[in-house]
């Protein structure tokens, strides 16, 4: 792969010991030295969170892989950093090298991590010492990598952004290591660029939308200067991170989009959004999160994950699974919370009980499952819950809710659909669209006898020209696949028809132009469309060209 060089760094001929020596090997000669990083901590105060740079300070680059190089481009040594950022290797005695330092984390059957410039060709991004004679002494060759700032802007290379974003997901594995050494986490690939910015269009040209996890192995992370840079925002990099861990060791069936910690949204995805906000107070043991954006990273922002204001809690709040989580974790304890479980058991219910939930993932399925492992810390575990406005939860599907969201059709949170069955559903956009909580109903199916079945779905009350339903279906055995999708597009009325064998199903079922609209569910034996149209009732088909495909998520 091409390498980029970003910066060429001067060596420091700092005579600092480094680790203990091994046996020197005949005719070579050992180079070690300290590999740093410029780490620019946030400033909070008056609601705005800013890059401090007079509190720069010189981190360790942790388990990266390093390299000496020879003046024909040939690697002659290579090493890894330890965890205080020392490196040693062997070369040849009076031979002419530099040391090139990789933005990768790697250990073969382990983990593969490494930072790209997404803008040139995934080209990884390196720093580098000048070419010097090894000598035949033990040589020293100590480098940092720069911020780059010089007091007003970002007047020289950025060279410290990718090994600041590798220092962030470190600490995030290194949370998961501590709870399991045997943890494997697949290769995962940082696409970081200056050239990053809030649009959307081109990810090649940098219009990456926002800092996110692709769900393919890949995370996005700004670099705007002036405008929105995200590599010293370790909680934006962890809680994207975060959704890499959803994906890799636990499950997420979030379907992605805007949000925030004050909406009302899908249950799916207020747990994902939560979780990843709180995951990054966990890792950094640090309740603050922070966005720093604007006029030389000065008018940013943040919240406390813990003691953060409760603007409309409830089950379907990622405020509320962030201060749950969170609270659930740590040591600091308030009235309404006596639990403090650490990392672990979080951990083991993330990868076990949410990983196989039959329920789609929320708050429910995490909190009923956490429960079942943790008997004993069951009654503070609902006291932490309680206090977001979430009675007693008994099951993975939320089952006797007393908080409705202000919405008679929030409430039961699934539907039972059996064959030979009919139910009404309404779809609201109240909260508004998409992902928000109302826009989708969720239905549990039971299929007592492998065959051919039918959804049918007819509107029930006033009809507007832009209705056009949808039905979803899902196996509930991990991975959880959507395995069917209605997928003509305008009318009114939707048919899926199938064949599906014995056991236990979930739709979701939406409105695709998020109206406020009301249907008719039915679910019949055999590939029968429309079997339930009310007499002298028009049946609008959906046209037999444009198909309909399931929609692509984005991990904000």
């Amino acid at each position: 792969m091409f390498k980029k060089i970003i910066y060429l760094v001067s060596f420091l001929l700092l005579m600092i010991g480094c680790s203990q020596q091994p046996k020197l090997p005949k005719d070579k000669v050992a180079i070690s030295g300290l590999l740093t990083f410029d780490r620019v901590p946030a400033t909070f105060g008056y609601g705005i969170a800013s890059l401090d740079y007079d509190r720069t300070i010189k981190s360790p680059v942790k388990g990266v892989m390093v390299k000496a190089v020879d003046k024909s481009g040939k690697v002659v040594a290579t090493t890894q950093s330890d965890n205080r950022g020392r490196y040693s290797l062997f070369v040849d005695k009076n031979e002419d090298v530099k040391i090139r330092v990789h933005a990768r984390l790697y250990k073969k059957g382990s983990w593969d991590v490494s930072v790209v410039d997404n803008t040139n060709s995934k080209a990884m991004y390196v720093m580098e010492g000048g070419y010097h004679n090894s000598g035949e002494k033990h040589n020293i060759r100590n480098l940092n990598a720069s911020s780059g700032w010089d007091g007003n802007s970002y007047a020289h290379p950025r060279v410290a952004a990718p090994f600041a974003i590798l220092d962030s997901v470190n600490s995030a594995m290194d949370k998961v290591r501590k709870a399991d050494s045997d943890a494997v986490f697949p290769q995962l690939t940082v696409n970081w660029s200056t050239n990053n910015i809030a649009a959307g269009g081109d990810l090649d040209s940098g219009q990456i939308i926002t800092s996110h996890y692709d769900g393919e192995r890949g995370l996005w992370i700004l670099g705007d200067e002036n405008s929105d840079t995200d590599e010293y925002d370790d909680h934006i990099i962890i809680h994207e991170w975060g959704h890499y861990f959803e994906d890799v060791f636990s499950r997420s069936d979030s379907i992605g989009g805007p949000h925030s910690p004050g909406e009302v949204l899908d249950i799916r995805l207020a747990f994902g959004e939560g979780w990843g906000n709180a995951l990054s107070g966990i890792v950094t043991d640090n309740p603050y999160y922070f966005d720093t954006s604007g006029t030389r990273q000065a008018n940013g922002w943040y919240m406390n994950l813990e003691s953060g204001a409760q603007k409309n809690p409830g089950w379907y709040s990622e405020g509320s699974i962030q201060r749950i989580l969170y609270d659930l974790y740590d040591s600091t304890n308030e009235a309404h919370d006596s639990t403090s479980l650490g990392f672990k058991p979080i951990y083991k219910a993330m990868i076990n009980q949410e990983r196989n939930t039959k329920a789609f993932t929320s708050i429910f399925s995490f909190i009923n499952g956490l429960k079942k492992a943790n008997s004993a810390e069951a009654y503070n575990i609902d006291s932490t819950v309680g206090y977001e406005n979430i009675n007693t939860i008994s099951d993975s599907y939320g089952t006797n809710r007393l908080n409705t969201a202000g919405s008679r059709y929030a409430v039961p949170v699934y539907r039972d659909l059996v064959v030979g069955g009919k139910i009404d559903i309404c779809n609201q956009n109240n909260y508004g669209v998409y992902n928000k909580l109302g826009n989708r109903t969720y239905v549990k199916v039971k299929i007592n006898k492998s065959g051919s079945y039918s959804f049918n779905v007819k509107p029930n009350g006033r009809l507007s020209a832009n209705q056009d339903p949808d039905i979803m279906i899902y196996k509930t055995k991990y991975p959880h696949e959507n395995i069917g999708i209605s997928s003509e597009e305008g009318s009114p009325y939707d048919n899926l028809s199938m064949h599906l064998d014995e056991g236990e199903y979930l739709l979701d079922v939406f409105d695709v132009s998020f109206d406020n609209s009301c249907y008719a569910l039915s679910l019949d034996s055999g590939s029968v469309s429309y079997s339930k149209i009310g007499k002298g009732e028009k049946i609008q088909m959906k046209s037999g060209g444009k198909k309909r495909k399931a929609p692509v998520r984005h991990y904000y």
